[in-house]
């Protein structure tokens, strides 16, 4: 059953005893919101009481842009609705909370995060509040290490591999981050100019191991509840308070990819405003903030701790790097870069993304610590 604008007033009039937000004679006004490449995403609210609102969101059984030639399983909202959940319970500030899930026609029915805009657009106007990294950082310190596999036993973990093998969606990451920007492929684009670096990159073996190597933790670490897709556009804000959303690719993994994502995205708005010192310097800033904040938030015995998080960190570095590249020559690109009008600036913004990211890839187990890395910029 795939829903639509005039559909939506039935459906949650049917539904009413379990979501239990509107009352079964309410006017409803729907209207779709967002851009997103997979899922319909609507705005539900009171005609009388405007304010009065929730959101729902709807998986169909394909790529929502490319249409039904596309398939794509819409148990994705499965593994989102728990996600939620375990969000919910470890770390609530900062998600939306979710007053419905139906299985059976993929959809999630939750708060409506009115006033709130994405992080995305408020980095692209030069906006960085320092709160909202130690929020990011909290959160994943929190679900991480409260979902991590070495202080669960043995029962818990097999139920957080089963509730989360999200394979098919992980399966699309692997492919989009760690494999097809570095092949001719039919997705990948860039600005012209790039192709001798891209030439270059594609045949640096050093970057070729280290490239295959984190593919391979990607798809074989199995340690905590990862959101799998944790950018800038991700996270909604107002002012210093800050919700997660769209954790549809979320699975039991190595939880360095929140982390590595999260930093590559701040990164990448670092390389944005190279005509503005100031941003870039809070941009390096909220990236320590992150990790400071993270470490804090990651509760575990001390013995254990400083191993484990000596391993997320390098991790953390290299996922960074193959996702800047990615978001350069691979098939999804960032308004934060392509946004920008003038060609040549534009060039010379893709080109030092390039090479700092080969950098990160390559270099990753030889940087130290989170200073280390931002004086690399």
């Amino acid at each position: 059953m795939e829903l639509n604008r005039e559909t939506i007033p039935q459906y949650l009039r049917e539904h009413q005893p379990e979501i239990g937000f509107f009352d079964k004679d309410t006017e409803l006004h729907v209207e779709e919101i967002g851009d997103g490449n997979l899922n319909f995403v609507y705005r539900v609210y009171d005609a009388a009481q405007p304010d009065r609102s929730l959101v729902l969101k709807q998986a169909p059984p394909y790529i929502k842009i490319l249409g039904p030639d596309y398939p794509l399983p819409p148990e994705r909202l499965t593994f989102e609705s728990r996600s939620l959940d375990i969000y919910n319970q470890l770390a609530s500030e900062t998600v939306p909370t979710q007053y419905y899930f139906d299985s059976d026609a993929a959809i999630i029915v939750m708060e409506d995060l009115k006033g709130y805009c994405l992080l995305r657009d408020e980095l692209i106007a030069g906006l960085v509040n320092q709160t909202i990294p130690e929020q990011i950082g909290r959160f994943m310190g929190r679900v991480h290490s409260q979902t991590y596999a070495y202080i669960l036993d043995n029962s818990a973990v097999d139920k957080y591999r089963q509730d989360f093998a999200n394979t098919a969606m992980q399966s699309i990451t692997a492919d989009y981050v760690f494999t097809f920007p570095f092949m001719e492929h039919e997705t990948n684009f860039y600005t012209d100019g790039l192709e001798t670096k891209v030439d270059q990159l594609k045949s640096d073996e050093s970057f070729r191991q280290q490239a295959d190597m984190l593919k391979s933790i990607f798809l074989g670490v199995q340690r905590g509840v990862t959101h799998g897709d944790l950018h800038t556009g991700s996270i909604m804000v107002n002012g210093e308070n800050a919700k997660v959303i769209d954790s549809e690719f979320a699975f039991y993994g190595p939880v360095a990819f929140d982390v590595g994502l999260f930093w590559a995205n701040y990164l990448l708005s670092y390389f944005s405003h190279t005509d503005n010192s100031d941003v870039q310097l809070k941009l390096k800033t909220a990236i320590i903030k992150t990790w400071e904040a993270y470490t804090e938030a990651f509760e575990m015995d001390p013995s254990l701790k400083f191993r484990i998080l000596h391993d997320v960190f390098h991790e953390s570095i290299g996922f960074a790097g193959m996702e800047m590249l990615r978001r350069i020559i691979g098939a999804a690109h960032v308004k934060d870069i392509e946004n920008i009008e003038n060609v040549q600036r534009k060039l010379r913004v893709e080109i030092a993304i390039l090479e700092f990211g080969q950098t990160l890839v390559k270099d990753r187990n030889i940087i130290f610590n989170v200073g280390e890395m931002v004086e690399l910029l």
